[in-house]
């Protein structure tokens, strides 16, 4: 099973820096890697809405659908539509600091709106009381895991500077997946003290600092190949480790939430797609958590 994991964990890695470097060659449309992050949060949405269809929540698989599509191009809308800045050719001169934040206001904006499509939505569908407002309930709560969440990783792409969008996406992945990867390996081979039970049965203490340790590990070594070898402005050691720490945390919190998730579904997996993982819900569930937290410490301590 850790050979599986490792070895499909290395191979979409591997894919996903590929499609990144490609995809410079398109900018600022970046449609490989519209149609890769498109791909998995539609499958991690499809994923979710059966987990939750197990339970009173039932959401609507088609609002759900619609509403992580609608965010997705969201997320792209203020890049094409001469409002991105320095990334269409407008001088660095009139570059905001704070244009990052701002672009989160175009999928905030959808998501407010598929909320309200989804009363209207209901409405319409009304038929006997007590089952409107858990399914309304259940499809917000889904668009808003997987599609707002999930927007934080993919407005990463954008960030100004000379490779900084692949490099804040590799520093991501990079931490959050070698904190699976300790947490993983280290609770097979040394875990003794449950962590969070209730949640996880598997999850151990040991696992946990294995997962911070790697975590850390993967960003203080990132952190070295892009000033080294790239030669590309990035996260000096003392930020690359507080980053690393931080990120490699969440990671494993946001694993733990997926867990619960499940937990509450009574299902060990959310699909059996990923082998050596599960579902493709169960692979993003650390980055979809870590996402938000990455993005706003890569605006304070980033280059």
């Amino acid at each position: 099973m850790l050979s599986t994991r490792l070895l499909f964990g290395l191979l979409m890695v591997a894919g996903l820096l590929l499609s990144l470097w490609v995809d410079e060659w398109f900018a600022p449309w970046y449609p490989l890697w519209f149609v890769l992050s498109g791909s998995a949060l539609v499958a991690a949405a499809l994923e979710l809405n059966g987990l939750l269809a197990a339970t009173s929540a039932r959401p609507s698989a088609n609002s759900v659908i619609g509403g992580v599509m609608a965010i997705l191009v969201a997320n792209w809308a203020p890049h094409l539509s001469g409002e991105s800045g320095p990334a269409l050719g407008v001088s660095a001169l009139v570059y905001d600091p704070a244009r990052p934040l701002h672009v989160l206001a175009w999928p905030f904006l959808v998501f407010v709106a598929v909320v309200m499509t989804s009363f209207v939505v209901q409405s319409i569908q009304f038929s006997k009381p007590g089952l409107t407002m858990a399914k309304i309930s259940g499809t917000v709560l889904a668009v808003a895991y997987v599609g707002l969440l999930g927007s934080f990783t993919l407005q990463m792409r954008w960030f100004e500077g000379h490779l900084q969008g692949i490099l804040a996406l590799v520093f991501l992945v990079a931490t959050a997946k070698g904190a699976d990867t300790g947490a993983y390996t280290l609770g097979r081979l040394a875990g003794r003290h449950k962590l969070w039970p209730e949640l996880s049965p598997h999850k151990t203490i040991e696992g946990a600092l294995g997962g911070l340790a790697f975590g850390l590990a993967a960003a203080l070594l990132i952190a070295a190949i892009a000033r080294t070898w790239l030669h590309v402005p990035t996260l000096d050691g003392r930020s690359a480790a507080i980053y690393g720490l931080v990120v490699a945390a969440v990671a494993q919190l946001g694993d733990l939430m997926e867990s619960m998730i499940k937990r509450d579904c009574e299902r060990k997996d959310a699909s059996q797609v990923v082998p050596g993982f599960g579902g493709v819900l169960d692979v993003l569930d650390s980055l979809i958590f870590a996402g938000p937290v990455a993005y706003a410490l890569w605006l304070w301590l980033g280059p």
